[in-house]
């Protein structure tokens, strides 16, 4: 079982994560103001409220099951996934060892659900060459604020890099 299986896509765990987040969501929105509207413009404010809360990596490290983070975690997953939307949240259905136990969803896509075709061109080029099919873990990008000079709204570029790659290969 993979990332990409309909088992991660669809448990409990992550459906109980992923409605716990949307139901928190107003008062998070109340509580920072202003805007939030799940577009890609919305990622640099994001960034702002992110850097002024938590003062480093390792501060951001230890909120990674805060309301407020976990609210923020959703909030980016769901604008890559609003803004592509063949994007799919995924999560472990049971918890790992040590750190893997974290609830920690991914956005990825979902294989089966692509056309034999591209699918078979996926898998062979991911053979032969190197992963082409986007994977993103939302808190590691959140949390990479802080020891890195990328953006939240880097983590848009990975999908619409891959929706061009399927266009082409569709084409």
């Amino acid at each position: 079982m993979n990332v990409t299986s309909p088992q991660w896509r669809d448990n409990p765990r992550l459906n109980q994560w992923l409605t716990a987040q949307e139901n928190a969501f107003p008062a998070w929105r109340q509580a920072t103001g202003g805007t939030w509207d799940f577009t890609p413009a919305s990622l640099d404010r994001l960034e702002d409220v992110l850097l002024s809360r938590y003062a480093g990596y390792e501060e951001a490290d230890a909120a990674h099951e805060d309301p407020f983070m976990s609210v923020a975690v959703w909030y980016l997953g769901e604008t890559v996934r609003r803004a592509h939307p063949d994007a799919v949240w995924s999560c472990s259905p049971t918890p790992g060892e040590g750190s893997y136990a974290r609830m920690s969803p991914l956005l990825t896509y979902a294989t089966d659900l692509l056309g034999d075709t591209i699918r078979e061109e996926i898998e062979w080029r991911e053979e032969t060459y190197d992963e082409v099919l986007p994977q993103r873990n939302p808190t590691s990008d959140i949390k990479a604020l802080h020891i890195s000079d990328r953006h939240l709204s880097e983590a848009l570029d990975e999908y619409t890099a891959f929706q061009e790659y399927l266009d082409s290969v569709a084409g």
